[in-house]
């Protein structure tokens, strides 16, 4: 729709992007190392990034809709990952890029459809202590694209 809207569905894809092409390159060796505060394996920790939008489009599109966030507490938030990354600390490559592209395309669409108005609507977020925050910050910070790159330099990190 704006500009900013556009400019921040192509940050979205270039992290997600960066993230496939890390994966891509990492060998079976690789996805069993772990990376990461977490100390998830690299199998695991890009599963996660992939099965999270939908949680985070709960977020997102609470944010746009002018709806109250999730109340969701950073202790369920942790026990959902981290039994997410343990059950896919074996994931095959293909199926965490799967995921990371399926998330891609669903997500890039909707982030361009978006007015300022939308980006710069505020709200407060029940993980950041109540503070308000934007839909825009949840997008760059840690909901999506510094998400991703967040665990995409991670996973460098071991490889």
């Amino acid at each position: 729709m704006g500009t900013r809207s556009h400019a921040l569905a192509d940050q979205f894809e270039q992290a997600i992007d960066g993230l496939i092409a890390t994966i891509e390159r990492c060998t079976d060796a690789d996805l069993k190392k772990k990376c990461g505060e977490e100390n998830w394996t690299v199998a695991g920790a890009a599963h996660h990034v992939g099965v999270q939008f939908p949680l985070e489009f709960e977020y997102l599109a609470a944010a746009a809709e002018k709806r109250p966030l999730p109340g969701y507490t950073w202790e369920y938030i942790n026990q959902l990952n981290d039994a997410r990354a343990q059950a896919n600390s074996a994931c095959p490559k293909e199926e965490a890029i799967r995921q990371l592209r399926f998330g891609r395309a669903m997500l890039a669409p909707w982030i361009r459809s978006l007015s300022d108005e939308q980006l710069d609507h505020a709200s407060p977020l029940k993980l950041a202590e109540g503070a308000n925050v934007t839909l825009q910050q949840l997008i760059e910070g840690g909901v999506l694209i510094d998400h991703a790159r967040a665990h995409a330099k991670s996973i460098q990190s071991v490889m």
